[in-house]
């Protein structure tokens, strides 16, 4: 009876430790992708409610840096173009940044060539698909390319195609979030504003960062610019968030049964140990121990395989998580990246309360067996 019992304490451990780790790791590349996502989006970006581009003077923009917990504000421009360079062309996706840009998204963590300072007329940073696929040369102005808006004249398309044209040079490389399709290029805020023929205090985006709650920072500032789309990260992103949520909640419906199911070894245990002691109920059924003091025995037995599953199975998977965040001991098959991993109070919480269901289902059923004994 003893073997059968530290059985399902090991099993109930190995369940455990997997609910936490798996959890963990989900935690930890549900963090990855958001934290990637920042290098492109901010923790607020305000857009036009009406059309592609937005007007905001300088006590618009000054209204903004001053509402509580706005940290820096930057001014971008956007518009697609066509690139030439050595015979080949692309269309890409022009990103005008002013000198605030680099204080509102993390570009420096995806930057692969270059490190990224500020621009100029000429100056640029391209990511790494259109850079291979023009054959670009960096740092030289011999590796100049040619940026072309297309012409708005459908009438002489044909005849000329491209509107405004313009030479860059590339300083850097950086990755997108689909580093081998999407052609993106960085400028200077006056550069695109002269491609694209932008008027004076005329924007595609306002982006923010925040150093508190997003949401009470948007509620502030839709009071102050009603007119304006307001969005925060989360809803910038909120296919992403969404897809991550979904993949918790059935990464966590599939644990809570695996758990379950290995919960049902203590009902074999509690039942299996009523059943081999049967005479000695009996003989303390006869000294006056009643059903119900009888049942909460066995349920408290049930309980203890339970909760001693669940602190081993805490204490390995804590450990092996501690090993993964410090020392890297696994990484992603193919790549020399560590997994990640990431440790939530949350995720503990749900093993905790999960376990404790389970726990008091299988013990009842177990303890049950109890009552039959007469």
């Amino acid at each position: 009876m003893f073997v059968i019992s530290v059985f399902s304490v090991l099993v109930l451990s190995v369940a455990n430790f997997s609910f936490l780790t798996i959890l963990s790791v989900f935690s930890g590349l549900e963090n990855y992708s958001v934290s990637f996502s920042k290098s492109f989006d901010p923790d607020i970006k305000i857009k036009s409610l009406r059309g592609n581009t937005l007007y905001a003077d300088d006590n618009d923009l000054e209204l903004i840096s001053k509402t509580p917990g706005v940290v820096s504000v930057s001014k971008t421009i956007l518009g697609k173009a066509v690139v030439q360079n050595d015979g080949k062309t692309e269309f890409a996706e022009i990103i005008g940044v002013d000198n605030g840009f680099e204080s509102v998204i993390l570009i420096d963590s995806i930057m692969q060539v270059g490190q990224f300072s500020k621009l100029d007329i000429y100056s640029s940073y391209t990511s790494s698909a259109i850079s291979e696929r023009l054959n670009l040369t960096l740092y030289n102005m011999s590796g100049e390319f040619t940026v072309s808006t297309i012409s708005s004249d459908y009438l002489n398309f044909f005849l000329q195609p491209f509107g405004n044209s313009q030479a860059l040079i590339s300083n850097g490389v950086f990755k997108t979030r689909d580093n081998e399709n999407e052609n993106k290029i960085i400028v200077s805020l006056p550069f695109a504003s002269g491609l694209f023929s932008y008027e004076k205090n005329t924007y595609s985006e306002l982006l923010l960062k925040t150093s508190e709650n997003p949401n009470a920072i948007k509620a502030k500032l839709k009071k102050l610019f009603p007119d304006f789309s307001i969005l925060t990260h989360k809803e910038q992103n909120e296919t992403l968030y969404k897809i991550m949520q979904s993949e918790k909640l059935i990464i966590t419906v599939i644990m809570f049964f695996i758990v379950l199911i290995s919960a049902f070894n203590v009902v074999a245990a509690v039942s299996m140990l009523i059943i081999e002691k049967e005479d000695n109920i009996k003989t303390l059924r006869a000294l006056g121990m009643n059903k119900k003091d009888l049942f909460q025995l066995f349920f408290k037995h049930g309980m203890l395989i339970n909760f001693s599953g669940l602190i081993i199975g805490l204490i390995a998977s804590l450990a092996l998580i501690f090993l993964q965040i410090n020392y890297s001991v696994v990484s992603i098959p193919g790549l020399d990246v560590p997994y990640p991993v990431l440790l939530k109070t949350e995720n503990i919480g749900i093993l905790i309360i999960c376990v404790i269901v389970v726990s008091i289902f299988s013990s009842y059923l177990g303890a049950l067996a109890s009552k039959k004994i007469s």
